[in-house]
């Protein structure tokens, strides 16, 4: 026998979002939601993680459904509770990410009624969510035809909301639940399932009409090709598409580190590394005909700005996508097929043309970037203590399955040097440093293996209600980048020229609590390091088994690390 709510559309709405893959839910506590809670505990298949505060719990859901790969609940009680949800959900917005966001309301009459804990909530998440769904309060005492019929209204509404989430690219939707008393009634019952009517949504396209292939590949066969890779979530699949694609000769690959693709080719993730090497007549010469483009929002300024300054003949941009985007103002095709197949189908084509004009041009950018390469390390190899001295050796090192890297000095880092792992993640949809810690937590619980998160101080910080107000996995590691505050805006083009005063008050503001402090009184494992040696001593420590998530605060210079940096993009002229 099951304990379970005596409220039935939220069983319903329990039910139907395990029916259509929801296997996590996280709760925050409340009144109004107690139906909705008491509907998740009773779906004993459905994993269910406490955590108190709403924003952090969002973005912890955001991190496990990047990992998992399929939709995570979010349950919450009225009032401001579903704004403290709205940073995470517009990141999943601009990810693609399907996080299933269910709103505990007051009926709608209390609204603007001077009634505890009421605001105007439905709605109230519609510029960053693919659709918005309202589910009526059933007054006390309604005849049975009409609860019948409002329960059928229940299981059109969920399943649409789930449908939508999941259709196309995916992405997160808003379930609001208005709930009269008595929110606490229990009942007794022999499964917690219902068996809800469930609509299934028919396979999508897999592939373009082959006419339509080839006219496309005849335009590719003979050009200079760019294939370009933002934020992407790993796929073996993909994988071997990019890699058969990038073994003609005429093709040439700039992928990021979040682009998650395993060696399509020798150094492809040297993007700025490159293109800061490259002399104005080079960058002409090896101006692409066709740019692919493929995934998320790049971190790179520089590449955007190459794409720019020389855009191609043909820019296709492919994939699912919410909304029209011409990052580099040379969009010619919107391809809305996954990148998989799509690049099967074009390889496909292109096996039957000739390869002529361009052969060399892959050769020629694994020239330039092997000769960037070279520099790289010469230049980092004598660069004194300093944030790329630091990273430089806890991305080379690490032996860490999953890394998640916080936005700002981190993730930019990260593009600059060369490392592997199982995985790489960043909030790179929004791309604010909000959430980072959490995510990386959510994402921690839902891998198994070892998770290793590096943010910058400020990150770290601003999240640490990660640490205080949730359960951290014991073998999760951490490193958090010390250098006195937001050491991006010691080096951005936007804030580098400010008068030091204004920049060290307003901008980088480095009167901050220990780290150390705040991380061991959360129950944090704690080391500081300074220098290389006790580097190589933190590694090795933080690679330990331990009962405890270990956190590890490299100390680094400040204004030495930004003119180091700076440096960095211009050591082909100190060569």
């Amino acid at each position: 026998m099951v304990i379970n709510t005596s409220n039935v559309y939220c069983r319903q709405i329990i039910e139907l979002m395990f029916a259509h893959g929801v296997r996590t839910a996280y709760c925050s506590p409340g009144s109004r939601n107690t139906p909705l809670l008491l509907a998740a505990d009773a779906c004993r298949e459905l994993a269910k993680r406490v955590v108190v505060d709403e924003r952090s719990a969002a973005f912890q859901a955001y991190g496990c459904a990047l990992v998992e790969k399929r939709p995570v609940a979010l349950i919450c009680t009225s009032g401001t509770a579903v704004l403290d949800y709205a940073p995470a959900v517009a990141e999943a917005y601009y990810s693609g990410i399907p996080l299933i966001v269910v709103s505990a309301d007051r009926p709608r009459e209390w609204i603007d009624q001077d009634d505890s804990q009421t605001i105007r909530q439905y709605g109230v998440l519609d510029h960053f969510v693919k659709g918005s769904y309202d589910v009526r309060a059933i007054p006390e005492g309604s005849a049975r035809e009409y609860t019948e019929e409002v329960m059928w209204t229940v299981n059109r509404t969920v399943n649409e909301a789930m449908l939508k989430a999941l259709d196309g690219k995916p992405g997160p939707v808003h379930i609001n639940v208005q709930l009269s008393e008595p929110l606490g009634g229990l009942e007794e019952m022999d499964s917690a399932l219902m068996s809800e009517r469930t609509v299934m949504l028919a396979s999508q396209a897999e592939s373009l009409p082959q006419e339509a292939v080839r006219q496309l590949a005849d335009m590719a066969a003979g050009a200079k090709i760019l294939l370009v890779a933002g934020f992407l979530a790993p796929d073996h699949r993909l994988d071997r598409a990019v890699r058969m694609f990038a073994s003609y000769p005429n093709v040439t690959v700039m992928a990021e580190t979040l682009a998650n693709l395993h060696d399509p080719q020798p150094l492809s993730t040297m993007v700025d590394s490159v293109l800061c090497d490259m002399t104005e007549e080079q960058k002409r010469e090896m101006r692409p005909d066709l740019v692919i483009s493929m995934g998320g929002a790049l971190v790179s300024r520089m590449l955007k700005q190459y794409l720019r300054d020389y855009p191609p003949r043909f820019h296709w941009s492919i994939g699912h996508s919410n909304y029209f985007c011409d990052c580099f103002k040379a969009l010619t095709h919107r391809i809305d097929v996954a990148a998989a197949p799509f690049l099967r189908q074009l390889c496909g084509a292109m096996r039957k043309m000739r390869r002529d004009a361009e052969a060399g041009y892959a050769a020629r950018w694994l020239e330039l970037r092997k000769r960037s390469l070279s520099l790289s390390r010469e230049y980092i190899d004598r660069s004194p203590w300093s944030d790329l001295k630091a990273l430089d050796y806890v991305l080379t090192n690490g032996r860490f399955d999953n890394i998640f890297v916080s936005n700002g000095t981190a993730v930019r880092y990260s593009q600059l040097i060369p490392h592997s792992s199982h995985a790489e993640y960043c909030n790179r949809g929004v791309s604010g440093i909000d959430g980072s810690t959490s995510t990386a937590v959510g994402g921690a619980w839902a891998y198994k293996g070892t998770t290793c998160l590096i943010s910058g101080d400020i990150s770290w910080l601003y999240d640490s209600g990660a640490s205080a107000l949730g359960d951290m996995p014991y073998d999760m590691r951490i490193v958090v980048l010390e250098n006195s505050g937001g050491g991006i805006f010691r080096f951005i083009k936007s804030t580098s020229g400010i008068p030091e005063e204004k920049l060290e008050r307003y901008f980088c503001v480095n009167d901050l609590p220990q780290i150390a402090d705040i991380a061991e009184a959360y129950g944090i494992d704690t080391m500081t390091v300074a220098d290389m040696d006790q580097l190589r001593s933190g590694m090795q420590w933080l690679a330990e088994r331990s009962d405890f998530p270990r956190l590890l605060v490299v100390s680094t210079p400040p204004k030495e690390s930004a003119e180091v940096l700076t440096r960095y993009f211009n050591k082909r002229s100190t060569n």
